[in-house]
């Protein structure tokens, strides 16, 4: 089967192993993120920001989380596996994508979907973002179950959160995302 993020979590679940090897998986899992520099920085002051007006500890990997919170919350919803995945395509069309790079190699199998048109993005930060194993693993099944009507989809968990939150700074600076800020507030007090 196919791994649909770095950590391959369904194939770790999906391996044979003893009572005793279950007992010690760990409850989180790290995930390596990578992001446009600006968007990174943008990031860490939004969140710099929630911590002065809620004087709660808040971190780029809470935004991450609430991001994908509120997105697997929406898929749940839907219940649309092709919503979804349109959806995806969307965000994924309209964000910069500093993993571009990898499909000017000749011998790479993975290539968009559609005509890249976004200039590739050469100052890019990466950073770790931990999260429940159980919903990366949701995050990965999410996956898993698109590929089941599209087969050569291009998506892993860790493109998909930097798909969220590029997306969600892109429109905060923009003024447009004052409602979930204004949540992110209210979840922090």
């Amino acid at each position: 089967m196919r791994a649909f993020s770095e950590r391959n979590l369904i194939g770790q679940e999906l391996k044979p192993s003893s009572f005793m090897t279950r007992i010690f998986i760990p409850m989180n899992t790290e995930l390596r993120l990578m992001v446009p520099r600006d968007i990174y920085f943008r990031a860490q002051v939004l969140c710099e920001d929630v911590y002065d007006l809620t004087e709660n500890r808040f971190k780029l990997r809470d935004l991450v989380e609430m991001l994908w919170e509120d997105f697997i919350d929406y898929v749940r919803r839907k219940q649309d596996i092709k919503a979804t995945y349109q959806l995806l395509l969307e965000y994924d069309q309209g964000t910069p994508n500093v993993r571009l790079k990898k499909y000017d190699e000749k011998n790479i199998e993975e290539v968009p979907l559609y005509p890249v048109r976004k200039p590739p993005v050469d100052e890019v930060e990466v950073f770790y973002s931990k999260m429940k194993r159980k919903d990366a693993l949701r995050g990965e099944v999410m996956l898993s179950d698109i590929a089941q009507v599209f087969p050569n989809h291009h998506f892993t968990l860790e493109r998909v959160l930097e798909i969220l939150l590029i997306d969600f700074i892109v429109k905060y600076s923009k003024g447009e995302a004052q409602k979930i800020v204004k949540e992110f507030l209210d979840d922090e007090k």
